[in-house]
């Protein structure tokens, strides 16, 4: 597995683009198109939000399409609470670009992001679908990660290559989120976080949705920055094939190799999401070994990772462990804290379930570093996972009490 440069088209045959269509005040671009050069496979992953917008509720059912060729996504406006009329702006948008590039409406994928409750302008997409289909190139990958963002600082990329028979995979991706972060999202079977992946290998689509999932557990579903889960979450992942390897159709070695590969980016992605969380001035990794199963371990790190307890006093440097024993006690995991022992970086603080005497000036100079480290072994099993999360900051609640306005 090697690192390499790019985003959404460092797979062969894919193209994007980014404009400004006027749907931000600000000016910025706030239009995106993803174009694979030939008809390609797709899954997605939604949020679990039963309050879900527009443009999910499209996406889902053009997911159910055989094979796909454009994606096309805008920031600014989430279309969500918009009735029938936010619906119909979804598969206009989409529409849109079937016709520019001659597809079959179904081919065509839709995300949105940004103010929820306004209607979507779509006139202002319809003005500038011409422009985005001439603006397609392997270079537009900078433009399109740049038109997915909303209070993100920086965009997010990441693309990787894998070695899977005797061919060369590639896997690219773009996120954005910053706020509003904390996804449950689930691969359905035919300040938001949205996250779009492309890959030349050649897989089925029943893998492809399956290895999405794997990938997705493991990683966005482990990030928060502050607990609240979006209705506009979605990841989509787009197989053209154009690696030339032997079809991946069950869950062989080659499925395996994938799915590590797919693992390793989406990972990447969701610490990105979460170091440029709104107003974080900390990136915090907690683990959770020892556990009787994953899913045990995940949910502790998980409500560790949500704790405004915690976020505060990472915020306020103050190495007050007691929040993370509070918070892991309340998870509604079966443990015996008797046995349990946790550590702030390289200090134990606590040791079979009591406190031990630690260096207070060392854990205050853990606390006062960007990146922080915390592991709570439960030793009540060999289970484990980790999760991602951030301070929460003065900057943070500045952004969210005008945010719409």
């Amino acid at each position: 597995m090697i690192v390499v440069t790019g985003g959404v088209t460092a797979a062969k045959g894919f193209l994007a683009s980014g404009l400004s269509a006027g749907i931000k005040k600000s000016g910025r671009k706030d239009l995106a198109l993803l174009y694979s050069e030939v008809p390609a496979v797709a899954a997605g992953a939604f949020t679990t939000n039963v309050f879900q917008a527009s443009p999910l509720k499209i996406s889902k059912v053009h997911l159910s399409h055989k094979m796909h060729q454009a994606l096309i996504v805008n920031s600014g406006n989430a279309n969500c609470a918009n009735g029938k009329a936010g619906e119909r702006a979804a598969v206009a948008t989409a529409d849109y670009i079937a016709r520019a590039l001659c597809l079959d409406r179904r081919e065509v994928l839709v995300a949105s992001t940004g103010i929820i409750g306004r209607p979507l302008p779509v006139e202002k997409i319809k003005c500038k679908v011409a422009d985005l289909v001439a603006g397609l190139s392997k270079e537009g990958a900078r433009a399109f990660s740049e038109a997915i963002l909303t209070t993100d600082t920086v965009k997010k990329e990441c693309a990787l290559k894998v070695r899977i028979g005797s061919s060369t995979v590639t896997i690219g991706g773009a996120a954005k989120g910053v706020g509003m972060i904390y996804p449950e999202m689930k691969v359905e079977k035919h300040a938001t976080t949205l996250c779009f992946i492309t890959t030349d290998a050649s897989i089925s689509k029943a893998m492809l949705a399956s290895s999405l999932g794997e990938a997705i557990e493991e990683s966005f579903n482990m990030a928060s920055v502050d607990g609240d889960m979006s209705t506009n979450d979605s990841c989509f992942i787009i197989a053209n094939g154009m690696a030339g390897n032997k079809r991946i159709a069950d869950k062989g070695q080659d499925y395996s190799k994938f799915t590590a590969a797919l693992k390793s980016l989406t990972t990447e992605l969701a610490k990105k999401l979460v170091k440029d969380g709104e107003g974080a001035t900390k990136f915090v990794t907690i683990e959770v070994a020892g556990a009787k199963s994953r899913a045990d371990a995940a949910r502790i790190a998980r409500k560790t990772s949500t704790s405004s307890l915690f976020k505060a006093c990472l915020y306020g440097e103050d190495p007050n462990w007691g929040r993370v024993v509070a918070a892991a006690g309340s998870a509604g995991v079966d443990f015996n804290p008797g046995k349990a022992d946790l550590y702030l970086g390289g200090v134990k603080v606590l040791s079979n379930g009591a406190s031990v005497k630690f260096d207070t000036a060392k854990a205050m100079g853990l606390f006062k570093k960007k990146d922080i480290y915390i592991k709570l072994d439960l030793k009540y099993g060999h289970a484990k996972a980790t999760a991602w999360t951030c301070d929460l900051s003065k900057e943070y609640v500045e952004i969210n009490s005008e945010y719409s306005t």
